[in-house]
């Protein structure tokens, strides 16, 4: 019980509660003082609550009377808009009647002129049609005789070159074939010429050995020397032979080369004779269609001929038509001049409505006006009355903690009587609830007070604008004319340049597929033929990933191992081929690189010059020490 009392004390205060003494062993006399001194306060206490539940109640009446004084001055506010309300609409709908009747006036206006331009511009469409139509008959007969003509010239000339062709296609025939006997004749030519050349290299090679042999032979009469002769002879010829079958081979690939060409050539000649045949059938279908227009021509002409029979028939009718719109304007004119007159009188009444409504709206303006004032008079002393109430219950609520700090401390003294301090702090907690409704009703009725006072600087400034639009009608329909124009401009700009962000956007998208591609195409024409292909990308993604850094994994160390070493061992064709992948694993720039193609081509040349390695520090290579 007093545990729970302390936790609840604690809570609403913040401070923690004093110990209170030992209770020692007390006699009769001592419980018989405590009892007096318990009764006594809670007397007190209770005359205390009493003062502050009539304050309270003082405190209801006077925000009563405040909320019934808001209400009355909400009404008459409601009342007032409710009767501007009701003159805007009045004045809105006589505005749009004058300016209903306005563009029926300007409508009608419209009509009349509308109706004469479009008589004279069909008398004059109709003149135009009939001297374009003789016009164009005329150039149709010239454009028939001169296709006339043509056809007639490219008659005579098939005529003529008919016998010609047959002589055309022997002539060919023959070219073809001697050209193709001449083509033979060279091939077998060059291929006697490298015979003869391999043998005379063959035969002086093997002079070369005999002489040889044959000299040691007779230099030496020893056994044993002339043994070793014969080993090194044989040396010397197996490796003439080899020599030879490298020879055979570099033959062998130049002549797959010239079987190459002659095949080309030979696809070549066939595709022009496959030209020459369908330019003879196009010219074969030239000549059908041509006859085909002939006809055409014709079959237009008679066509042409009903047209200008139907076209002479229709302009007729036209005329007819012309003077039945010319009685129907004369009708359409004296109708309009009657409506012109009744709504010109119905004009002058609507003016002489809105003078009315002007002389309306300014007597409500000055009653408006006086109650503007009495209600800033009432205003300001409802301000005054709710400054004192603050202020009274800042007292109140000042008396009431500290008499909350002394009654707790009574609580803790007297924890005997505890149930009727529980109900008196629940009856405390209820004031206090109450005092703080009060509170926030305090400040909402400050809050309406204040939008009141905006709602009235509102209506006043509605009035004045009500009063301008009045006087300035003309200015704001020739403002909106313009803003109008304005609107339509820029939306003609905004669909420019949405045009021009979707132009851009589609170059862009080219741009990026272009250089898509081409990245593609580097990647493509740096990798290695065959084998090597595979190899090369692992090395490349290896690459990328560390950032720029290769691993030199153990296969991809063997794999360098053994193409610099076929690189080094093979012919100056093979090594030609590996170049780039030397230069893949290697990481060499484009200078590097040509360097070596540069020093290959060196050693296969026989009077080339040596590539430049550089010097000093801008050398490719370290020199020898």
């Amino acid at each position: 019980m007093f545990t729970s009392l302390k936790n609840k004390i604690k809570e609403e205060t913040g401070n923690e509660v004093p110990a209170l003494p030992a209770r020692l062993p007390s006699s009769s006399g001592s419980r018989y003082s405590r009892g007096r001194l318990s009764s006594a306060a809670s007397i007190a206490s209770l005359d205390d609550w009493e003062q502050k539940e009539t304050e309270i109640n003082n405190l209801r009446v006077q925000c009563n009377e405040l909320t019934s004084k808001h209400c009355e001055l909400s009404a008459r506010l409601e009342k007032l808009e409710e009767e501007k309300s009701r003159l805007e609409k009045t004045n809105e709908i006589l505005l749009e009647s004058v300016r209903v009747a306005q563009t029926q006036k300007d409508l009608i206006c419209a009509e009349q002129e509308s109706i004469q331009n479009i008589q004279q511009a069909e008398i004059a469409k109709l003149k135009s049609l009939l001297s374009f139509r003789e016009q164009e008959a005329v150039d149709r007969l010239a454009v028939i005789k001169t296709n006339q003509q043509q056809i007639d010239n490219l008659r005579t000339e098939l005529e003529r070159l008919k016998p010609i062709e047959p002589m055309a296609e022997d002539l060919k025939d023959e070219l073809e074939r001697f050209r193709h006997s001449a083509q033979l004749e060279k091939n077998n030519l060059t291929t006697t010429l490298a015979a003869v050349e391999e043998e005379n290299r063959h035969l002086k090679s093997r002079l070369q050995i005999v002489d040889q042999s044959r000299l040691e032979i007779v230099a030496s009469l020893n056994s044993d020397e002339k043994v070793q002769a014969l080993a090194q002879e044989r040396k010397l010829l197996e490796q003439h032979l080899e020599e030879a079958h490298l020879q055979l081979s570099d033959i062998k690939s130049s002549w797959s080369g010239q079987n190459l060409a002659l095949e080309t050539q030979l696809s070549r000649l066939s595709k022009q004779v496959a030209e020459e045949t369908t330019e003879k059938r196009k010219a074969i279908k030239a000549r059908d269609e041509m006859s085909e227009k002939v006809k055409q021509l014709e079959f237009d002409l008679a066509k042409w001929k009903e047209e200008v029979q139907q076209r002479d028939n229709k302009i007729a009718l036209l005329e007819d038509e012309i003077d039945e719109l010319t009685s129907a304007l004369r009708e359409c004119r004296l109708e309009n001049e009657e409506e012109v007159a009744f709504l010109r009188n119905k004009v002058e009444s609507q003016n002489e409505e809105i003078l009315d409504l002007k002389n309306r709206l300014n007597a409500a303006d000055e009653r408006f006006n006086e109650f503007v004032e009495k209600s800033e008079q009432v205003t300001q002393a409802l301000r005054k009355q709710n400054t004192s109430l603050q202020e009274q219950l800042q007292n109140i609520t000042n008396a009431f903690e500290t008499e909350k700090q002394e009654k707790l401390t009574a609580l803790l003294r007297n924890a005997e009587i505890s149930q009727s301090e529980e109900i008196l702090k629940k009856e405390l907690r209820i004031e206090r609830n109450e005092v703080t409704e009060l509170l926030d009703k305090v400040e909402e009725l400050e809050k309406a007070l204040r939008t009141k006072d905006d709602e009235i600087l509102v209506l006043n400034s509605k009035l004045e604008e009500l009063s301008a639009a009045i006087s300035s009608q003309s200015d704001q329909i020739a403002h909106v004319n313009d803003l109008h124009t304005q609107l339509n401009e820029k939306n003609k700009s905004i669909k420019v340049l949405n045009q021009r962000l979707a132009d851009l956007k589609k170059t862009l998208q080219n741009e990026i597929k272009s250089s898509n591609f081409s990245e593609t195409n580097v990647l493509m024409a740096g990798s290695v033929i065959g084998s090597e292909k595979a190899i090369h990308n692992e090395i490349r993604s290896n690459g990328n990933s560390t950032g720029g850094s290769i691993i030199m994994d153990e296969v991809n160390f063997k794999y360098l191992k053994h193409v610099i070493v076929k690189f080094l061992t093979s012919r100056e064709v093979e090594a030609r081929h590996l170049i780039r992948a030397v230069a893949t694993l290697l990481h060499l720039n484009t200078e590097e690189e040509k360097l070596l193609h540069d020093t290959l081509t060196w050693k296969m040349s026989w009077f080339g010059t040596k590539p430049d390695h550089g010097h000093g520090q801008r050398a490719f290579s370290i020199p020898p020490s």
